[in-house]
């Protein structure tokens, strides 16, 4: 970040640790264990410096004749000591940033950096504002084998994470900086005596759970400072001019869990309801405790101060709210308009999350309570309303704090918390499909026909050209189960938010008939159809998947058959004319090699933008990225710049797997940084929304053509034709 970097601090910290951590295993897991992760830590140090093969020789015997018990908490030692240094360096890192800021300094991918670079750009107010209204950036969560931290091991480092933190403070005199690494010492001797693994097998609920964890802890304060990050930086580049720029909520959730069932037998349909219901909970949950905090604060006195004429109007017709809400008191805080109107948000919030936990016991016919919010857009009304009385008499600064970072919260999560993405394997619909058609009156044998047969069926089929009966006992388990999960979403929908579900993701996509066996079922559930004017309406957002090598290859058929199609072109207006694509790393990369991947990757972005833009359609890329460079993992900045020009189109999706979950979002300071980043980058990537920017050159394209070419080649050899390849794997 800086030519004056040093890591003094760092491998101070580090050292500390590693002390702590030695005091542990001496006085609880006892010499042997200790003197063994000495031997070994001391002597590793040694051979990273030169290679002595004596040592390594004693080394690799000292392992080989541990005893079994002995050397598992040896691993467990290490394992343990990575952790903490992985704290130290995260907490070195964030002070390093705060550093570089006090020095009016910056770093590349910063929000200070990126708007530098957009003013000398010569992009205006005006462009600017263009350019912030069309972001959308959408991490989404997912559960992943890689990721195996419980969420008690996450707690313990969390606070770890805090107590360190506290060192750092000047203010602190010598005795109480000794109380602090007491307290520190206590802790890691707590995560040395507890399981770093679970004992048994984490089922989907507790899976949802971990996805929830980084939102409780994290997330619902990092996401409203993110915005003021990005907002102070736009001030202190553009000046005076910032007072005209309004920068919206662009942040967006998604998560897989309790979604992704392409794979996975324990998704069931009930299990989709359960996270979408949680998922909501932990929302409503959240806004009351900020909304009960901000009634701390806003404790104006209609005495000393006028509120504005709205909101007076707007007590006035909450009068049956006010009554339930103080029922008990009816005169309390009569001289104090917003805490009355506060109260009012708190007794509505209740009856939403009254309508929750009923229908999470079992209550599937539960109705919202008739004093509950319709929808985070009613509660958003009441929060603009305080927000803009306060403003009406001077107090701006009062309504861009804890209000302002509530209207974030709402803003950002809804009621929803995330768009729960459903996905599941392109054969489960084609064979639910022709099970349907084989039992209607007239049995049709979908599976006989071509491709070309199936678009024209299915495309009369969602027109609603012929009625389609349906008995769900009819039909096999497995398809009972499909089409179930359709009139779960049209549920959840109806009862929870219209905003619960993000995309449903279609594996395996090999053609465009795939996509309209979904669009089908969707109709028969009821989230496709025509309304009472006769109009098209579609509340589901269908995202292909394309995987392999081949399936990327083809990409351009299958999409230009789909968006050609006209029943689906008019499902796909009538749901906001986005087409949402999601390309796969892992696979692509495991079918042809790194290299070949990202190259068929970049080829498949510029195609299916073009595509796009040739019909008018907007499109949203979602990249199925990993943690590891074979999974599409790296810096989220370097990627979001490195995809092709005028393919981001300010908006971009992506996973979050595994341990990068832990590693981005277990830590507000961290996440902040992260979110912070991944913005910055989509700011940047999206330039030619507003003015026109530099295209890729042939000789380039050729030459990374060629390499691919040689890559996939040289990959295959080693895969393929390789002698004992595969055994080593055994």
């Amino acid at each position: 970040m800086n030519s004056q970097y040093s890591d003094k601090a760092l491998r101070s910290r580090v050292k500390l640790f590693g002390h702590m951590l030695g005091a542990v295993l001496r006085e609880h897991a006892g010499d042997k264990v200790y003197t063994a992760v000495e031997a070994l830590r001391k002597g590793h140090i040694r051979l990273r410096k030169h290679e002595y093969h004596s040592l390594r020789k004693r080394l690799n015997h000292l392992v080989d004749n541990l005893d079994i018990d002995t050397l598992s908490q040896v691993i467990r030692a290490f394992s343990t000591y990575f952790m903490l240094a992985n704290i130290a360096e995260e907490a070195f890192q964030h002070h390093q940033r705060r550093r570089i800021t006090r020095s009016a300094s910056t770093w590349k991918g910063s929000f200070d950096a990126t708007m530098h670079e957009l003013f000398a750009a010569g992009i205006t107010v005006p462009q600017l504002q263009e350019l912030l209204n069309q972001l959308h950036y959408s991490p989404v969560f997912t559960a992943h084998p890689t990721e195996s931290k419980r969420r008690t091991i996450m707690d313990i480092l969390r606070r770890i994470f805090i107590t360190g933190e506290q060192l750092d403070n000047p203010a602190y005199m010598r005795w109480e900086k000794n109380e602090i690494e007491q307290l520190l010492a206590a802790q890691i001797q707590g995560l040395w005596k507890t399981d770093e693994v679970r004992g048994t097998k984490p089922r989907v609920k507790d899976e949802i759970g971990n996805g929830l964890y980084y939102f409780r802890e994290c997330l619902f304060e990092a996401v409203p400072q993110v915005y003021r990050n990005l907002e102070q930086a736009i001030q202190r580049v553009y000046g005076e001019d910032a007072a005209q720029i309004k920068v919206p909520s662009f942040l967006h959730f998604g998560s897989w869990i309790g979604g992704d069932r392409d794979g996975n037998p324990n998704v069931k349909p009930e299990t989709t309801e359960l996270a979408v219901l949680l998922y909501c909970q932990d929302a409503l949950v959240a806004y009351l405790n900020n909304a009960r905090e901000l009634g701390k604060v806003l404790t104006h006195s209609s005495v000393l101060c006028m509120p504005s004429e709205q909101l007076l109007q707007s007590l006035s017709s909450d009068a049956p709210f006010l009554a339930n809400a103080f029922k008990e008191r009816p005169e309390r805080f009569l001289a104090e308009p917003y805490r009355r109107k506060i109260g009012v948000i708190r007794y509505r919030l209740e009856r939403n999350l009254a309508t929750i936990k009923n229908l999470l016991q079992g209550g599937q016919d539960a109705t919202p309570h008739e004093d509950a919010y319709a929808s985070n857009a009613d509660l958003l009304k009441d929060l603009y309303l305080i927000r803009d009385s306060l403003i009406s008499h001077g107090d701006a600064n009062i309504a861009g704090m804890g209000l302002q970072k509530l209207i974030r919260q709402v803003e950002t999560f809804g009621f929803h918390l995330v768009h729960l993405d459903v996905r599941q394997e392109s054969t489960r619909h084609t064979e639910a499909v022709a099970q349907i058609l084989k039992l209607q009156p007239q049995a049709l044998d979908y599976e006989k026909l071509n491709e070309q047969q199936r678009l024209a069926l299915l495309a009369r089929l969602i027109a609603g050209e012929h009625t389609v009966t349906l008995d769900t006992k009819a039909l096999s388990d497995g398809n009972r189960e499909t089409v179930d999960l359709f009139h779960v979403m049209r549920r959840m929908q109806d009862k929870v938010s219209s905003a619960v579900f993000g995309s449903y993701v279609i594996s395996m996509t090999h053609a465009a008939s795939h996509v309209l066996e979904v669009m089908f079922l969707g109709k028969i559930a009821g989230l496709v159809g025509k309304n009472t004017r006769g109009d098209w309406f579609c509340d589901l957002r269908i995202a292909p998947l394309f995987e392999t090598i081949t399936d990327l290859e083809h990409i351009e058929p299958v999409m230009s058959q789909l968006l050609d199609t006209d029943v689906y072109a008019a499902m796909l207006r009538a749901s906001g004319n986005l087409q949402e694509v999601m390309l796969g790393y892992s696979d692509s990369c495991k079918d042809g090699g790194i290299l070949s991947s990202t190259w068929t990757l970049y080829q498949a972005q510029n195609q299916i933008t073009g595509l796009a833009r040739q019909r008018n359609v907007r499109v949203r890329l979602f990249h199925g990225r990993g943690g590891t460079v074979g999974r599409g993992g790296g810096p989220t900045y370097d990627s979001i710049l490195a995809q092709p020009p005028g393919t981001v189109n300010g908006q971009i999706k992506f996973t979050e797997q595994g341990e990068v979950l832990s590693f981005k979002y277990s830590n507000h300071e961290t996440a902040v940084y992260e979110l912070g980043m991944g913005a910055a980058g989509l700011i940047q990537a999206s330039h030619n929304l507003v003015v026109q920017t530099a295209q890729d050159t042939a000789p380039y394209i050729r030459i990374m053509a060629e390499m691919a070419k040689r890559g996939e080649a040289s990959y295959r050899t080693l895969t393929d034709r390789t002698p004992g390849f595969l055994d080593y794997f055994y």
